[in-house]
């Protein structure tokens, strides 16, 4: 009895729960040119750790252009799911990841900042027994965007997750340093490595396991050589608080991964690019024997070679292990690679502005209603509008301003009377807010919409003077579109209500249709 209780025992203290907060944000704040990258930065490294690095897929909190105040509020979330586990008597890791625009004072996610200090603190009152956070902090753009990160001392490492207590930095450059985004391989060049580090690049003794000493070691010397002919050279610094003996294991290759393996004796650095995904996964150094843990899918290795590519295709199944064969690789222009276009194509997007100018042309009125057949008939209108369109990834805001006039004549319609000759006109000042979809060839949107409008009727008879109401109308607005390249082409319909009581009928309602065409400046 005593001997199972042991046993029991045991096995609850063996327990390791670890919880990732994952942060990526392409908006630094009105001073600061949009990163392209940054997100799917964050949701890679979310995905490889939910894979390798033994984070439950609900413990994996993923925030993507998100303001402090959640990314706070995801460290509360952690933090009562650590007590949880702490009750259980489990040992408890918190990873945090964070990729964006920074500065020496702390990380700017849109108009906000989380302050090195007050992040800090958020990770030593977690509750967890070992703190691990990665910074690679972005400061400014261009093909090579900048980043800002912190100098830490040095430290010999030398902690065992089953018995370690305290906090570590890895951050993607120094103090004095600008770390950098590439559109060559889709993301900055510190997470670049340090994911290809963890996902067996780094594993410099083969046992399977990633430490957060080889992964250090290994981003440093990559990243620090990768950056030394860029703007400004880039060398990952680490800062430790940390007791304990061992090692800190990151992730963990069992062997039911997938793996693309490398016999050694091969010249050269090999790009390992994710088709299935879209994603740059490793480089890795065929002189040196070694395995890369991936998920199942299609992948292309890229040999970089003087005005062209030698490119293999390899299909990876689950729990296989597929070698890197000389015999498979075919020289292509860089521009034909898999990964070329689809980086492109993802930076085209993310640099396409979000303001565009477009002429409308449509029609106005109450549709078949007394109103509509008695007092104001339909119209052609005409105008200009303006909108900006979040460049998310993802769905996001949208704002719009229009000046819209127009007129027509009409005739009035009465029971048991003649037809009268009319001509109605309209001109409006309206303003609409809602969210689109996310940035694609086909967009749509739905949202609020309110006008300032005046109508009018004249009469050409001359019998009667012509009639005006002005008001506010209130509604909704959706549209749906075409948007290729810098052109934009959307078609639109618009329902109000207007503020002005007709002929006794309350406020009517009325419905607006317009085709738009524009340009994005």
């Amino acid at each position: 009895m005593s001997l199972l209780l042991a046993i029991l025992l045991g096995a609850a203290s063996a327990e390791d729960v670890r919880i990732g907060i994952f942060v990526g944000n392409d908006d630094g704040g009105a001073s600061q040119k949009p990163l392209i990258f940054a997100t799917s930065d964050a949701e890679k490294m979310r995905d490889l750790f939910v894979q390798h690095g033994q984070i439950a897929e609900k413990n994996a909190l993923l925030l993507t252009d998100e303001p402090t105040r959640n990314v706070e509020s995801a460290f509360v979330i952690a933090g009562q799911r650590l007590a949880e586990a702490e009750a259980r008597g489990a040992h408890t890791t918190l990873i945090f990841y964070y990729s964006g625009h920074g500065d020496d004072h702390g990380l700017k996610l849109g108009n906000s900042t989380l302050e090195h200090e007050a992040l800090r603190g958020w990770l030593e009152s977690s509750g967890a027994d070992v703190r691990v956070a990665f910074l690679d902090a972005c400061q400014s753009g261009g093909a090579v965007r900048e980043k800002g990160g912190t100098r830490g001392p040095s430290y010999a490492f030398a902690v065992d997750a089953s018995r370690i207590e305290g906090t570590a930095f890895v951050t993607s450059s120094a103090a004095t340093e600008f770390s950098q985004e590439s559109d060559e391989i889709g993301g900055g060049f510190f997470t670049h490595y340090l994911h290809g580090a963890l996902a067996g690049a780094a594993d410099a003794d083969g046992d399977g396991d990633v430490t957060l000493a080889e992964t250090y070691a290994y981003v440093h010397t990559e990243t620090a050589f990768a950056t030394r002919d860029a703007p400004g050279s880039q060398s990952p610094v680490v800062d430790l608080d940390l007791t304990g003996e061992g090692s800190v294991r990151l992730t963990r290759l069992d062997a039911e991964s997938a793996f693309i393996r490398f016999g050694g004796g091969m010249e050269g650095t090999y790009a390992v690019w994710d088709e299935t995904r879209r994603r740059y996964v490793a480089e890795v150094d065929g002189a040196r024997a070694s395995k890369l843990a991936v998920r199942p899918g299609t992948y292309f290795l890229h040999h970089r070679m003087p005005g062209w590519v030698d490119q293999a295709e390899l299909q990876v199944g689950r729990g296989e292990s597929v070698d890197v064969d000389d015999a498979a690789f075919l020289s292509l222009a860089y521009e034909d690679t898999a990964a070329r276009g689809d980086l492109e194509r993802q930076v085209r997007r993310a640099e396409m502005p979000g303001f565009s100018l477009r002429g409308v042309v449509g029609a106005r009125g109450f549709g078949d209603t007394p109103i509509g057949r008695q007092y104001l008939p339909a119209h052609a209108i005409a105008g200009v509008s303006a909108r900006f369109l979040s460049r998310k990834s993802g769905p996001g805001p949208y704002f719009g301003a229009d000046l819209l006039s127009g007129a027509g004549p009409s005739k009035l319609q009465f029971a048991e009377l003649e037809p009268v000759d009319v001509v109605v006109s309209s001109t409006s000042v309206g303003a609409t807010a809602g969210f689109a979809t996310a940035p694609a060839l086909f967009r749509a949107g739905v949202g609020g919409r309110a006008e300032i409008i005046v109508f009018t009727r004249s009469f050409p008879n001359g019998e009667t003077e012509s009639q005006t109401a002005t008001g506010i109308a209130p509604g909704l607005g959706a549209w749906v579109g075409v948007h290729h390249g810098r052109f934009v082409a959307d078609l639109s319909f618009d329902l109000l209500r207007f503020s002005v009581n007709l002929e006794g009928s309350g406020q009517p309602v009325y419905g607006e249709f317009g085709l738009s065409l524009g340009y994005r400046f």
